[in-house]
């Protein structure tokens, strides 16, 4: 993908932002909540399908197009950022790369026309350890009944679907016993929606499968064949969550450069000061790194590279460990006025953070990188 065609989807995302979302971050934020009309709004655009190919009606992205729609996004608002992260690529992306034929014509279809995907695989038991999950899926007839809880679940509230990582196998199998089913919100699904840090409107919740009955045709693939594909969902998602720390990480910049040119200090703007310049040249520094580097890592995805385990828990702790680093010093930048419920950075401060526990924490991407330069964790694509 040219330069150009990134500019143009970066400034067509921008535009849409500042119109719709820039009246209501703050809003988003208080209230824990977006409003209806700005998720038909998002969903209008395809925002919640990114990753969904044009056959099935969505705009098929590649994942290097998706992060700069996600950075776009969340450099205003981190929620409606994450929110298109999760359904457009964690949800969409192991569907268009896994799902059966009647799977994509069915899910994909419903997330081109605007409806929202969940991803639940944390468990109140288990989040690094992921093939430890509890939640069970047992067979009955045409059926599998899938009993179990999950936590952290972004999108839950928003949601019409979810993928559900759930045990099949017996427990001492690991992550030889896990499926990825497709399941139908309904009655049996309870949502109860978490009062989080950052990241605020975007669902976070806790959901209860209880005794949901799930036709065998949401199984996605075969039986205990699950783990691989919650784990190529997490490779690319890791890109596109490091993307909305990336989009946090510019807004700080903009409001450090901004409040610094207008605040006068010893009879000139501070600006002016070689102390503030150090630290407003610091985040343009780590801003800048960081997305050369998530960039890299969506185009090994693009590229369908073996090393996208790699390249992914590189771009991941480095956005996540920056970023925090980025929107600290944007807050120095700005004292006394950034600590306010009043600004922004205020907000950005909160939502950073989560970039380095969310989607894996900053401790699992640093196992992934040494486990993948001994050559133990590759990417395995399914053939064409």
């Amino acid at each position: 993908m040219s330069g150009v065609d990134i500019e143009l989807v970066r400034s067509s995302v921008r535009e849409f932002s500042e119109k719709y979302l820039r009246p209501v971050a703050a809003r988003i934020d208080r209230e824990n909540i977006v409003p209806d009309d700005i998720i038909r709004s998002v969903a209008e655009m395809g925002y919640f399908a990114l990753r969904v190919p044009e056959e099935y009606g969505g705009p098929g992205l590649s994942l290097l197009e998706s992060v700069v729609v996600v950075e776009e996004l969340s450099r205003v608002s981190s929620a409606v950022g994450i929110m298109a992260t999760v359904s457009g690529d964690m949800v969409a992306f192991p569907i268009a790369l896994y799902g059966s034929e009647e799977q994509k014509e069915e899910y994909l279809s419903r997330l081109a026309k605007g409806e929202i995907g969940a991803f639940a695989l944390t468990e109140p038991c288990c989040g690094t350890d992921a093939a430890a999950v509890r939640t069970r899926a047992v067979r009955d007839g045409d059926e599998y009944i899938i009993t179990g809880e999950k936590v952290f679940i972004t999108n839950a509230p928003y949601a019409s679907f979810f993928l559900v990582a759930a045990r099949t196998g017996r427990v001492e199998d690991r992550h030889r016993g896990v499926s990825l089913f497709i399941v139908d919100k309904k009655p049996c699904v309870e949502v109860n929606k978490l009062e989080m840090m950052g990241y605020r409107g975007s669902g976070t919740s806790i959901v209860k499968f209880n005794d949901c009955r799930v036709p065998a045709e949401n199984l996605i693939g075969e039986e205990n064949s699950g783990f691989k594909k919650v784990m190529m969902a997490l490779n690319e998602g890791r890109i596109a969550t490091a993307a909305t720390g990336l989009g946090i990480m510019q807004a700080a910049l903009e409001e450090a450069l901004s409040y610094a040119q207008q605040r006068e200090s010893m009879g000139k703007p501070i600006i002016e000061h070689q102390m503030v310049q150090h630290m407003v040249a610091e985040i343009a520094r780590l801003v800048e790194t960081s997305r050369l580097m998530i960039y890299k890592a969506a185009e090994k995805a693009d590229e369908r590279s073996p090393d996208l385990p790699y390249w992914s828990s590189l771009a991941k702790l480095h956005a996540a460990t920056s970023g925090v680093e980025a929107v600290r010093l944007a807050m120095q930048v700005l004292g006394g006025i950034g600590y306010s419920k009043e600004s922004v950075v205020e907000r950005l401060y909160r939502d950073i953070k989560m970039i380095e526990i969310g989607d894996g924490t900053n401790e699992v991407q640093r196992m992934v990188i040494v486990k993948s330069l001994l050559g133990k964790v590759k990417a395995v694509w399914p053939s064409q």
